[in-house]
């Protein structure tokens, strides 16, 4: 690997993080109205149980990049 700036070959190869997404899934408002009528039926007992938490799925891009070590030069291969 030669750097195209300063044609040295003193050359680092790593990956960066360019972007990450999270997208979350709600439990619906089907879920909400039964759990509301179990509150309601039970006098409130219903209420010792939690509530369910949101599924996240996260996903990150990653590049890799070439960082030139004597003039700092930084491409994308």
């Amino acid at each position: 690997m030669v750097c195209p700036k300063c044609n040295c070959e003193n050359v680092l190869i790593t990956t960066e993080q360019v972007s990450s997404k999270t997208k979350g899934k709600g439990m619906g408002c089907l879920w909400g109205i039964g759990r509301w009528f179990l509150i309601i039926c039970t006098c409130g007992l219903w209420l010792l149980v939690g509530k369910r938490r949101k599924t996240e799925k996260t996903k990150i891009k990653n590049n890799t990049v070439c960082i030139c070590q004597n003039c700092g030069h930084k491409w994308t291969i």
